[in-house]
């Protein structure tokens, strides 16, 4: 069983061989490895070409800058394994026999793989995310219950990194990354769960996941909240016509509206407004709250309205953080 594994690659040569490197080591060695140079400008790609030089494992591919999603789209159309894993150029996989562990709990007809990530910050504070609780998956009778569950207990870790997924199962629905905006697992991981039949659920603290201080997740910009108006209107309306999971996914989105509103003054002061107007235009989202974070939101929304429910949020999390 080959496993294909993904690294979209930009401008990160100063991890780059760090990260192909936990690929290489792992026990588990019917594997090929697809490096995308996303159009690098600091030798990333040269470094690419290095490597594969080396390791007939490693292909390396080169394009004009497409984005995240565009280079793990290429990296897609290259693969030939059964299962698909995505690793990000600057982190990497912390077990050595991980993926040897992983292929062994699976079932032979899983669509989707999902394991634990560790949070890395500052280069050496590690955070693993909870574990599963297994026993409780176990007794699910579907996918679409095991989603549910996630979604409602907050476990859902919509990345794609945190899993494998089976690469025919990708082909078969014209799953895609889109390109263009960011937040795409989001939209990627939501796509992928419409489709899934059967998962298994790993508490493995496989994937090492690098925060930077310059990164987009650590840096709100208004690029976020743009993306997060097209996953809003796009789901919502696949809800209103009764896609799959049209529940937990309604639930998903109120937890993340929140969750922009509790960033709002992390924003520059002349992108604010553009942003109000977008968790305006989505505040209806707030009736389909069940997470703690989403209550709180409604709850306020339904007392003190949009506008000061989203200063409220905005301020409490500024003051969160500065007290950090």
């Amino acid at each position: 069983m080959k496993i294909s594994v993904i690294i979209p690659v930009y401008n990160s040569k100063p991890y780059l061989e760090r990260c192909v490197k936990s690929v290489l080591n792992q026990t588990y060695k019917d594997i090929e490895i697809i490096l995308v140079d996303d159009g690098s400008t600091d030798g990333s790609g040269e470094l690419c070409d290095e490597l594969a030089s080396c390791h007939s494992l490693i292909t390396s591919v080169h394009q004009e800058n497409q984005g995240l999603s565009g280079a793990r789209n290429t990296g897609i159309r290259h693969a030939r394994g059964e299962y698909i894993a995505f690793l990000d150029s600057d982190d990497e996989w912390l077990l050595d026999d991980g993926l040897e562990k992983i292929l062994q709990e699976r079932k032979p007809n899983d669509d989707l793989i999902v394991f634990k990530n560790v949070h890395i910050w500052n280069g050496n504070k590690r955070v693993p995310t909870n574990d599963y609780d297994l026993d409780r998956m176990a007794a699910l009778p579907d996918a679409e219950s095991i989603f549910s569950h996630l979604v409602t207990t907050q476990q859902f870790r919509m990345s794609a990194c945190f899993l494998l997924v089976r690469r025919q199962l990708l082909i078969d629905h014209d799953i895609v990354f889109p390109e263009g905006f960011i937040s795409e697992d989001v939209f990627w991981s939501l796509h992928l769960w419409q489709c899934v039949k059967t998962v298994t659920l790993l508490n493995l603290n496989f994937y090492g996941y690098y925060h930077r201080s310059n990164s987009i997740t650590t840096s709100p910009s208004l690029r976020v909240y743009e993306s997060y108006d097209k996953i809003f209107t796009y789901w919502k309306q696949q809800c209103n016509n009764g896609c799959s999971n049209a529940a937990p996914i309604r639930i998903y989105l109120a937890d993340m509206w929140a969750s922009r509103g509790y960033a709002y003054y992390l924003l520059k002061s002349s992108e604010r407004p553009i942003a109000y107007d977008i968790l305006r235009r989505h505040a209806d989202l707030l009736r389909y709250a069940a997470t703690p974070k989403a209550r709180r939101a409604a709850k306020m929304a339904g007392v003190l309205g949009t506008r000061i429910t989203v200063a409220v949020l905005g301020c409490y999390w500024l003051l969160r953080n500065k007290i950090k």
